[in-house]
C-alpha cells in the first residue's frame, strides 16, 4: 500500500480557500496512490470560540464531505484526515473520516480533548472507540492528535488486529520529540505502521513544520521519503507485517480489557 501524507498551512477559519489549497495538493499526488492524509481539522484550524465554531461546524452531509467524497472517487484513493463537525444540537466535534473511492465513508470523533486549549470546553468528545476500516485488503484505525498519548486507546488486540494507524495532527514544534516518539512507540507496541500528518504555518498556539509529519514501521522505524512538494510517501508491506507478527508474537501476550465510554464527571 502506498501512502502519503500532506502537511500544509491552514488558513484560519477559512474553509473555501482550505478546500481550494487541498484540492491542488490532491492533484499533486502520485497516481498509484492508495491513501492521502489530511491535517487536524483541515478546512478551519482550530477554532478556540463558540461563536466562530458554531458558523463554520458543518454536518456529515455538508460541503465539505460532499467535496470529499467527489475527490475520493475523482482521484482513485481514499482521504482521511479530520474536520469540524456537528450535530445540528447545539454539539461540535473534532471528527475524524477516511472517504473511499467507492464513496463508502466512516467517521470516529476525538476522543481526548486537549485542555491546554479550549477545546475540551467548547467541542464534545468521542464516545465511542475508534472504528476499523477494511480497505484494500488492510485493517486500519483513526484517531486524532491529542488521543496519540493515550496507548488503551489504540491497542492492538489479539481477536481485533489491525495494521494501520492514521493520525491527523495540530502539533506544535516545541513538543516535536514527543510526537514523534508516540508514533513509533503506538507502532511497536500494536506491531503496526503509524502515519502522522500534521499542519504546517503558525498560530496562536505555537509554531508547525512540514518535518513533524512521519510514517514509522512495527519496528518504529521512520520510513518517510519527502518529496519536492512537501509531500510525504511510504509504501507499506501487509506480507512483511503480518510475517513479523509471527516471527515476534508479542501481540498474543496483550491483555483483554473493556474500556468505561461514560462521560467523566
Amino acid at each position: 500500500m502506498k501512502i502519503c501524507a500532506i502537511p500544509f498551512d491552514i488558513a484560519y477559519a477559512d474553509v473555501e480557500n482550505n478546500l481550494i489549497s487541498v484540492a491542488h495538493q490532491l492533484n499533486q499526488v502520485e497516481p498509484d496512490t492508495d491513501i492521502a492524509v489530511l491535517p487536524e481539522l483541515f478546512t478551519t484550524a482550530f477554532i478556540p470560540d463558540e461563536k466562530t465554531v458554531t458558523e463554520k461546524a458543518e454536518p456529515v452531509d455538508g460541503h465539505t464531505v460532499d467535496t470529499l467524497r467527489r475527490w475520493a472517487q475523482y482521484f482513485g484513493f481514499a482521504i482521511a484526515g479530520s474536520f469540524l463537525a456537528t450535530d445540528g444540537k447545539g454539539q461540535y466535534f473534532n471528527r475524524a473520516f477516511f472517504v473511499e473511492p467507492m464513496g463508502d465513508i466512516t467517521f470516529s470523533d476525538k476522543r481526548h480533548l486537549f485542555p491546554l486549549s479550549s477545546e475540551n470546553t467548547v467541542y464534545t468528545p468521542g464516545h465511542a472507540l475508534p472504528p476499523t476500516i477494511r480497505f484494500r485488503g488492510w485493517n486500519i484505525k483513526i484517531v486524532v492528535c491529542y488521543d496519540l498519548r493515550f496507548p488503551v486507546w489504540t491497542r492492538n488486540q489479539p481477536d481485533n488486529l489491525y495494521d494501520l494507524l492514521i493520525v491527523p495532527s495540530n502539533w506544535p514544534i516545541s513538543r516535536v520529540k514527543p510526537y514523534k516518539t508516540l508514533l513509533s512507540a503506538r507502532a511497536i507496541e500494536n506491531q503496526i505502521y503509524t502515519v502522522g500528518c500534521n499542519r504546517t504555518g503558525v498560530d496562536k498556539y505555537g509554531d508547525y513544520t512540514t518535518g513533524m509529519s512521519s510514517i514509522f514501521d512495527n519496528l518504529g522505524e521512520d520510513i518517510k521519503e519527502t518529496r519536492r512538494n512537501g509531500h510525504i510517501y511510504a509504501l507499506l508491506d501487509l506480507t512483511n507485517l503480518k510475517e513479523g507478527r509471527e516471527r515476534f508474537p508479542a501481540y498474543r501476550s496483550s491483555d483483554h480489557f473493556s474500556i468505561d465510554l461514560t462521560p467523566a464527571r
